[in-house]
């Protein structure tokens, strides 16, 4: 499963993810026209079936039943 790295930054009160690696950064930058991703990119890339800084989230609440 792909490993997406970020460096999380807050700026006027909203949480920025910064991709730390140069190749993943430029492909989802070409994806979402944004150098940063947000909270909501961040759920949607779990939704696909990607893991966030070696977490899925969604994967998770499945196990749980959620």
């Amino acid at each position: 499963m792909t490993n997406i790295k970020t460096q999380d930054k807050t700026a006027f009160g909203r949480t920025l993810h910064y991709v730390t690696d140069p190749v993943q950064a430029d492909a989802l930058q070409t994806l979402t026209g944004k150098k940063t991703l947000t909270d909501k990119d961040v759920i949607c890339l779990q939704i696909l079936g990607l893991q966030v800084n070696g977490v899925n989230y969604v994967e998770q609440l499945q196990l749980v039943g959620v």
